[in-house]
C-alpha cells in the first residue's frame, strides 16, 4: 500500500510568491472581485491555515470547495455560490497541479511489482478525483486494486482510523500488509499505531528509529 504525494509523485510546488497563481486570481477579476495578488493569497492562505489546523486536531478532512467557500467569505465577507466556488477550486488545483512530478520509471516498477503483491493507494487529499485523475495520466491506474483518499474516507493520516478502513477493506490483517511513505508523522507513525509495517523514503539517519528507510521508491525491493 502506497502514499501517493512525495511516494508515487513528487511534488516542487512554491508558494504563491514563487509560483504566482496568476490564472486563479484573474478568475476572481473576470467575475467582478477587484482584488489585489496580495489580497487574494493571504486571504486564500489564511483560510487554508485555518482548516488545516482544525482538521490536524480532530483527524476530519475537509474539501477543497469547503475551502473555496471559507475563502471568499474570508476574502470578500460573502457566501458564495457553488457555480462560482467550484471552478474557483478547479482552476486554482490546475495551478497547483503544476508542482506534480511523475516518476520516468514507475510504470515498470509497479507492474514488476503486481505481479507478486496485491498493491493499493492510502494517501491524503482534499479532492476526490485528483490522485485518481493523476494515477490514469501516469497510465498506471490499472495496478491498484483500491485507491483510498482521506477526503473519501473522511479521515486523514496520520489517525489509525484510515489505515483500518483500509484493512477492513481490502480484507486483510495488518500483519500481512506494508505501508510505502515519504512522512514520518502521516505515513510512519499512522501505519505503525494502525500495526502496519511502514518503509519510510527518508535518509536513514535523520530517522535512526525507523527499522527500514529507504533513499528512494525503487529501493522498496530489499526490504520485500
Amino acid at each position: 500500500m502506497f502514499d501517493f504525494f512525495g511516494t508515487l509523485v513528487l511534488y516542487k510546488q512554491g508558494a504563491f510568491h514563487t509560483a504566482p497563481y496568476l490564472r486563479t486570481h484573474d478568475y476572481l477579476l473576470r467575475h467582478g472581485f477587484n482584488v489585489s495578488y496580495e489580497h487574494f493569497t493571504t486571504a486564500f492562505e489564511s483560510a487554508s491555515h485555518e482548516l488545516e489546523t482544525k482538521a490536524t486536531l480532530t483527524g476530519q478532512e475537509y474539501h477543497m470547495n469547503e475551502l473555496g467557500a471559507l475563502f471568499f467569505r474570508t476574502a470578500f465577507s460573502v457566501d458564495a455560490p457553488e457555480t462560482l466556488v467550484v471552478p474557483f477550486v478547479a482552476v486554482f488545483l490546475e495551478e497547483w497541479s503544476r508542482g506534480v512530478v511523475y516518476l520516468d520509471s514507475l510504470a515498470p516498477f509497479l507492474e514488476k511489482l503486481a505481479k507478486t503483491y496485491r498493491l493499493s493507494v492510502l494517501s491524503n487529499t482534499n479532492f476526490p478525483p485528483l490522485i485518481h485523475n493523476h494515477l490514469v495520466a501516469m497510465g498506471v491506474a490499472h495496478h491498484f486494486s483500491v485507491v483510498f483518499t482521506s477526503i473519501e474516507v473522511g479521515i486523514r493520516k496520520p489517525y489509525p482510523t484510515i489505515f483500518q478502513h483500509a484493512l477492513t477493506e481490502l480484507e486483510v490483517s495488518a500483519e500481512n500488509i506494508i505501508y510505502v511513505g515519504d512522512s514520518y508523522v502521516a505515513d510512519y507513525e499512522g501505519a505503525t499505531m494502525a500495526g502496519i509495517r511502514c518503509i519510510l523514503i527518508a535518509p536513514q539517519e535523520q530517522y535512526p528509529n525507523v527499522p527500514h528507510c529507504v533513499s528512494s521508491l525503487f529501493e522498496l525491493e530489499q526490504y520485500l
